[in-house]
């Protein structure tokens, strides 16, 4: 082969190998995994359940900018403005078979007093779940009940599922269950658990809103402070190829 073409069909390789690099890289976006997903609150400057189309009822919840730094892709809750979201009682926020699996993103501000970064319980019950720090707070714990607040569903110790809280720094968080073991992660990494569900014991249906910055018990509520984004309900557990998955979204 000459010199001449030669060239010619390197070049030509050339023109047809490097639109292909790029329509890959265009095509290949990658998604949370969509098996399962029952809930997709993307707090994208918006309130809205995107799966199940409810607006929840913003109580001095403001945008911010996200992890990536894309402005109003997130939301700021103030406790000092008692901020939080209320998208009042719907079943898909319920795990009556106690299998599911909770993933967000969060940024504390500071851990100065209890904080709660999501519920399905009230202050004075009925009782369902709440991710929050009241018991210790430099971790968060999988706070998990039976409606009458009794017991607990998984385990006797919620803090064995704790997850460590680093303030002023955007944390991937996962709570994932599959009807024996709770299990909880940071940042795709596997941090704690329960390593069996109590005999007998299962999640209610109850009519407790669903709100994002607050829960609370005996009486009080705890209000988040700092940022959170991109919560995602799966009516199944994940595995832990997908919850890394979603760590690097």
């Amino acid at each position: 082969m000459t010199l001449k073409k030669l060239l010619r069909t390197v070049a030509g390789l050339c023109i047809f190998t490097i639109p292909m690099l790029f329509s890959c890289k265009k095509d290949d976006v990658v998604t949370p995994p969509q098996d399962g997903l029952v809930a997709n609150i993307s707090l994208d400057g918006t309130t809205v359940d995107e799966i199940n189309n409810i607006t929840a009822i913003n109580h001095n919840v403001t945008p911010i900018a996200n992890r990536l730094g894309e402005s109003d892709h997130a939301m700021y809750f103030n406790r000092v403005d008692s901020a939080y979201l209320d998208f009042g009682d719907a079943a898909v926020f319920s795990f009556s078979q106690s299998i599911f699996t909770i993933s967000c993103w969060v940024m504390v501000t500071d851990t100065n007093q209890p904080i709660t970064i999501l519920s399905k319980r009230t202050s004075m019950g009925p009782f369902e779940y709440s991710l929050d720090n009241h018991m210790n707070k430099t971790v968060f714990n999988f706070d998990n009940w039976i409606a009458s607040g009794s017991t607990t569903v998984y385990g006797i110790d919620p803090l064995d599922a704790s997850i460590p809280i680093v303030n002023n720094q955007w944390e991937h968080i996962a709570v994932v269950a599959d009807g024996i073991v709770l299990k909880t992660y940071s940042n795709g990494q596997l941090i704690g658990g329960i390593d069996s569900i109590k005999l007998g014991n299962s999640f209610s249906d109850t009519d407790a809103p669903f709100q994002i910055g607050n829960g609370g018990g005996y009486g009080k509520n705890y209000f988040f402070n700092g940022a959170i984004d991109d919560i995602l309900i799966y009516d199944r557990a994940l595995s832990e190829e997908e919850i890394k998955l979603l760590s690097e979204l």
